[in-house]
């Protein structure tokens, strides 16, 4: 091939919009601890390495947060917590809910005092009276330590000395921890400016909630993906909603960054054919998944045992959309190269991960030796969500990657826009397939019980509010103004995707109040009372789920594609029950499934198929039982022999396998489980010998055997 091969980093940088807008409190803390630690981090990496061309998407509503903590006046209800003296029962009960949410093994582990506090919490499940007030207080400065770069908690002589402190944190060292962060954000959106006058990244947009377009336009476009899905009733169908979230969002772009942006990436790239003529003329390319590509020619992106794209002149190219007037391309990111960085090379040293990625570009390259060029391969996720199951926050990797492809001349990194100045699409989409990032569906979104039921409230408070403002012409436009951004904040993906089953935490019953809240406020600026059904939670399960699919993460990152669908447990007073659903069969997989069991003797570190941790050190998961199941072999329970290896106890006969299901019932004396115990559980996925999924992706997920009576199952 006589071009190298362009290279497109897209990163998408969002958070939901956690302020109320009535009382300013900012319900959730994410975008000052992303800010902190993520935010600044990427550019910075990227700025020393400028022949590293690259695209950042920048949320409207993310940005509008950043500065706001820049300036000093957003406070956060968990930043308030750290600083308190001392705390209720309930606010303490809060603080060992919600301050170990980063990941234990690559990062809380690594400091004794904090790995301490979170062993007490799961050994005394969670029971505050364990916890002293100086516990709680070095809870508090370590959750927001780590929240912190690793190169700012190395590089700054205040926050190194914090950390070599350890312990017996005082609330004016958490004062000092909390201005660091701001110290850092507040450099944060120079350096985009910097970076983009330079000409080395290109900064774009999204609609400024971060809705999914086609649902605003109508809710029954999600039926060309899934014609079977149930829907809200009525339908949500306001596509000059979404045109004003693109409206606003390229206003508050064109106010921040000096003009308006050529891109956009639709949130959660979703699109269809629907949304299309509300696209500005001013706005050059858009993008999506590999999915909606395939959909919309008909066609299958076709890949080896290995993920290599076996059609690539199809995938890496930009196209042409057919709209009625401005010539607008759309990319498609390659699906597998964005979730190695998103998912898989988290269990990976950086240094290693990294090769692997440009080996697997060398070979796209060589596997278009013969075809006509030039082609374009883009790589496209968050920005912010993956990087704390790294090494080092994701700097050994990105480094490493950076520092080989500005070496490579068969590889160039380039902003969608340059490439597109040079290289105007060949080919043409005659009509856009409505999907998204995950799947090539919409089903994140809508289609259950609590979506449905989110989309439904979300409809009924917007039509009282559009019946009030035709009985009040004469009403202050400001006030409605106000009333109008509640719903906007309101149509933002977040608040549906969390309620998703798929997705469901400990945090969704957080974002569920807060979704609650932000309609409230249509009603509480119009000086109407507050409906008796906007106060109760929209899912009954808004609890802690007994189910984990991919992620369980802070931010709102799903795998395009991964093997496990579900993951489920339960349990009776004599059994363990698990059920494994995954979207191709396991007839030629290795099925591993772990439990780490309170109290138990001898303990394995960590799975089979695992390397050494990327951090250096060894793993510590301790493990004390297998369920192996081998590609055509019965399930076998095994003990661990505490030195890596697995002592067959005996087969498993409660087992059921199907197309694409697996169940197990595990009797609970075998395994030494009773009541009262937490268990830690793990599933992994190998094939050839090699690990290709796990799930969680780190550590194990933890819940409780409670006790029953006679009546109850679980």
């Amino acid at each position: 091939m006589t071009y190298p091969l362009y290279v497109a980093f897209v990163w998408h940088m969002h958070q939901p919009y956690y302020k109320d807008v009535l009382t300013g409190e900012y319900a959730l803390p994410w975008t000052r601890l992303h800010g902190s630690k993520d935010y600044l981090h990427m550019p910075q990496v990227l700025a020393d390495f400028p022949r590293i061309h690259a695209t950042f998407n920048l949320v409207p509503s993310l940005v509008e947060q950043l500065l706001e903590y820049a300036a000093g006046r957003a406070r956060d209800r968990w930043l308030e917590l750290s600083l308190k003296e001392a705390w209720t029962r309930e606010e303490r009960e809060f603080l060992l809910t919600y301050f170990f949410t980063i990941d234990w093994e690559k990062v809380i582990r690594r400091y004794p005092r904090y790995g301490q506090l979170l062993e007490r919490r799961n050994r005394t499940q969670g029971n505050p009276d364990a916890f002293t007030e100086s516990d709680l207080r070095d809870l508090a400065a370590w959750f927001n330590l780590v929240w912190i770069d690793p190169n700012w908690l190395e590089g700054d002589e205040t926050l190194r000395a914090l950390v070599e402190k350890g312990e017996g944190f005082t609330r004016a060292d958490i004062q000092t921890i909390a201005a660091k962060q701001q110290e850092i954000i507040e450099q944060t959106l120079p350096l985009y400016r910097q970076l983009q006058s330079r000409g080395q990244i290109e900064l774009t947009t999204s609609p400024y909630y971060h809705p999914i377009l086609p649902l605003l336009v109508d809710t029954n476009s999600a039926r060309e993906a899934s014609p079977d899905l149930p829907l809200p009733h009525p339908p949500f169908a306001h596509p000059e909603d979404a045109a004003e979230q693109i409206r606003r969002a390229i206003a508050f772009h064109r106010e921040q960054f000096g003009h308006d942006p050529q891109g956009m990436w639709p949130p959660e790239g979703a699109v269809g054919q629907e949304m299309l003529p509300l696209v500005p003329d001013s706005i050059r390319w858009l993008a999506s998944d590999e999915g909606v590509l395939a959909r919309s020619l008909g066609i299958q992106i076709q890949r080896d045992e290995h993920g290599h794209v076996l059609n690539p002149e199809v995938l890496y190219q930009p196209y042409q959309l057919a709209t009625s007037s401005a010539q607008q391309a759309i990319i498609f990111r390659d699906r597998v190269l964005s979730d190695r960085i998103g998912f898989v090379y988290k269990g990976w040293a950086g240094r290693e991960a990294a090769e692997d990625l440009v080996g697997r570009l060398r070979r796209i390259r060589e596997k278009l030796a013969d075809e006509e060029g030039p082609y374009l391969v883009s790589i496209i996720l968050d920005g912010e969500n993956c990087w704390d199951g790294y090494e080092h926050n994701g700097d050994v990797f990105l480094r490493h990657l950076y520092a080989l492809l500005s070496d490579d001349p068969t590889l160039r990194t380039v902003t969608v826009s340059e490439y597109l100045a040079e290289h105007p699409p060949r080919q043409a989409i005659d009509r856009l397939f409505t999907g998204s990032w995950i799947n090539h569906h919409l089903e994140t979104w809508i289609g259950e019980e609590a979506q449905n039921r989110a989309w439904e409230i979300l409809a009924r408070v917007r039509e009282t509010l559009v019946a009030w403002q035709r009985e009040h012409s004469l009403a202050d436009p400001s006030l409605l103004e106000r009333a109008w951004r509640a719903i906007t904040i309101a149509e933002g993906s977040d608040w549906f995707w969390w309620q998703c089953s798929h997705n469901r935490s400990e945090q969704t019953p957080l974002f569920d109040a807060l979704f609650r809240a932000h309609l409230g406020n249509v009603y509480r600026l119009l000086g109407l009372p507050l409906p008796t059904w906007l106060e109760v939670p929209i899912s009954a399960s808004s609890q802690p789920s007994s189910m984990w699919v991919v992620p369980a993460a802070t931010g709102a990152m799903q795998r395009g594609e991964t093997i496990i669908r579900r993951l489920s447990h339960g349990y009776d007073p004599a059994n363990l029950y698990l059920r494994l659903e995954t979207r191709e069969p396991l007839t030629s997989t290795f099925v591993g499934v772990y439990l780490a069991v309170p109290g138990a003797q001898p303990t394995n570190a960590s799975p089979r198929y695992t390397g050494p941790d990327p951090q250096g050190d060894p793993w510590d998961l301790g493990l004390a039982w297998e369920v192996a199941l081998e590609p055509g072999e019965k399930a076998q329970l095994s003990r661990a022999d505490g030195q890596g290896g697995w002592q067959a106890v005996a087969s498993v006969d409660r087992v059921a396998l199907g197309e694409g299901v697996l169940e197990l019932a595990l009797p609970l004396h075998e395994l030494g489980l009773r009541p009262g115990d937490v268990v830690g559980l793990l599933v992994i996925l190998a094939r050839d010998g090699v690990l290709v999924e796990a799930l969680p992706s780190a550590g194990c997920h933890r819940f409780e055997l409670k006790a029953f009576d006679s009546s109850e199952e679980r």
